[in-house]
C-alpha cells in the first residue's frame, strides 16, 4: 500500500516542494478522498487534458477540469493538493465553494478557515459570491468572514503604487543538431504561455525539426508568486497578474511586455552566430501567441513571420489597429488551433483569423481534432512551414 501510495505522490504532486515521505503520509490520511474518488466512477474523471499528461500537479487538474465543466474531478484533485498544501488559499476557497455547491456545509467552512487562517484576504469577493457569502452569515461562518476581514485590513495598511523598472532578464537557446559555432544561423523567437517556462516549450520545439535554426525562448518578466509558491515550480507571465494592478495599465504592461521580449531578440542577435540577412520567425504558444501578435504588429520590420499556436487575444494589445504594418511587411501568419481547446476557445480563433482575413494578411489557419496543446505530429509539419520561411 505505501509504495502505491508513492506512486500517487508521483502522480498527483509531480513538480511540489513538498518532501516525498511527507506526501505519502498526507496522501495516507487523505485516504478517504481515494475513496471518494472511487465512487465517482470512471465517467466522473474524465481522461486528463493533453497538455496536463506529463507534469501536470493536482492543482493544475483541478484548474483544467474546472474549466472543462467536470466539478466533480476538480473537487478530487483539489483535496488531494490542499491536503498536501494547506497555504493555497485560492484552491482552498475554490474547494470551499464547490463543497457549498453540494451542500456539505461544515466542510466547506472547514476549508475557508483554512484559507482564512492561511491569510487569505478576499473579503470582498466572498461577500459578492451566492454560494459562499451565505455560509458567513450567522455561528462559525461570521468568526471565519470576521478572520478574512481582519486579513483584507491588515493588508490595507500597505498601499501599492506601480513604478516602470528594468532588470536582467534570463532567456533559454536550443541549438540545432551537430550545431557548429563556425556556421551561420537562422533565428526562432519562441514565447512560452502563461503560467508556463521555457524548458517546458523548448522540450516541445525539438519537435519541430529545424535544423538550420537556433530558437531562444525567454522567460516572461512576472513572476507569478502565489503559483509558484503554492505548486513549487516557476510560473511565470508577461501579463503581471500578481501585481494587481488596475485595468487601466493593460496597455502598459503590454508595451513594457512587449520591449521585454524585443531586448532578448536583440542579445540574441548580437551575440549568437545567425544569419544577418535572416529575418526571424516569432512562435508563440497561447499568452505566448498573443504576445506574438503584439510583436509583430509593432515591430513588423523585424520579422519574417509569425505562428500563432491556440493563441489568446485582448483588445487592450492594440493588434487590430496597427496590421497596416504586417500587410506592408509581407509578414505570414501560421495559427494551429485545437477544435476542442477549453483554455482558448476554437471561436476565439476564428476571429483572429477573421481579423487577419479582413486585413487582407498571408494567414492560414491550421485547425486539429484536439486541446489547447500542441501535439508533436503537427509541431514537424509547423517546422516545415517555418523553414520554407527560411529559404
Amino acid at each position: 500500500m505505501r509504495a502505491r501510495m508513492a506512486e500517487l505522490a508521483d502522480a498527483l504532486h509531480s513538480g511540489c516542494s513538498v518532501r516525498k515521505d511527507v506526501q505519502v503520509r498526507l496522501l495516507f490520511r487523505a485516504l478517504f478522498v481515494c475513496a471518494f474518488a472511487a465512487s465517482l466512477g470512471a465517467q466522473t474523471l474524465q481522461r486528463i487534458p493533453q497538455t496536463l499528461v506529463a507534469t501536470s500537479t493536482a492543482r493544475e487538474r483541478a484548474d483544467a477540469f474546472l474549466k472543462m465543466g467536470n466539478s466533480d474531478s476538480a473537487l478530487v484533485y483539489l483535496r488531494l493538493w490542499t491536503s498536501a498544501n494547506p497555504r493555497d488559499t485560492t484552491a482552498l476557497v475554490t474547494l470551499s465553494k464547490l463543497l457549498a455547491q453540494r451542500n456539505q456545509h461544515e466542510a466547506a467552512l472547514d476549508a475557508l478557515a483554512s484559507a482564512a487562517a492561511a491569510g487569505f484576504g478576499g473579503s470582498t469577493a466572498i461577500a459578492l459570491d451566492s454560494t459562499l457569502a451565505p455560509l458567513c452569515r450567522n455561528g462559525r461562518g461570521r468568526a471565519i468572514a470576521e478572520r478574512i476581514e481582519a486579513n483584507a485590513r491588515e493588508q490595507s495598511q500597505y498601499p501599492a503604487r506601480f513604478a516602470r523598472q528594468e532588470r536582467i532578464g534570463r532567456y533559454r537557446v536550443l541549438y540545432p543538431p551537430q550545431f557548429d559555432s563556425l556556421q551561420r544561423y537562422h533565428l526562432v523567437l519562441l514565447l512560452h504561455g502563461n503560467g508556463n517556462e521555457p524548458v517546458m516549450m523548448l522540450r516541445w520545439a525539438k519537435a519541430l525539426g529545424l535544423k538550420r535554426a537556433i530558437v531562444v525562448c525567454p522567460e516572461a518578466p512576472y513572476v507569478k508568486v502565489a503559483e509558484t509558491i503554492a505548486q513549487g515550480r516557476l510560473r511565470l507571465s508577461a501579463a503581471g497578474e500578481d501585481l494587481a494592478a488596475p485595468d487601466t495599465m493593460n496597455p502598459t504592461i503590454v508595451e513594457l511586455s512587449a520591449r521585454w521580449y524585443m531586448s532578448v531578440l536583440d542579445d540574441a542577435e548580437r551575440s549568437l552566430p545567425v544569419v544577418r540577412a535572416s529575418l526571424p520567425v516569432v512562435v508563440g504558444f497561447s499568452q505566448g501567441g498573443f504576445y506574438a501578435q503584439v510583436l509583430v504588429s509593432r515591430y513588423p520590420e523585424r520579422f519574417r513571420a509569425a505562428v500563432l499556436l491556440a493563441p489568446s487575444y485582448y483588445s487592450w494589445g492594440g493588434i487590430a489597429d496597427r496590421l497596416d504594418g504586417v500587410r506592408r511587411y509581407g509578414i505570414e501568419i501560421l495559427h494551429v488551433h485545437g477544435r476542442s481547446d477549453p483554455i482558448v476557445p476554437i471561436q476565439t480563433g476564428w476571429l483572429i483569423a477573421d481579423m487577419y482575413r479582413r486585413a487582407e494578411i498571408p494567414y492560414t489557419l491550421l485547425e486539429f481534432n484536439g486541446e489547447h496543446w500542441i501535439p508533436d505530429d503537427l509541431a514537424t509539419r509547423v517546422g516545415r512551414w517555418i523553414e520554407e520561411r527560411f529559404r
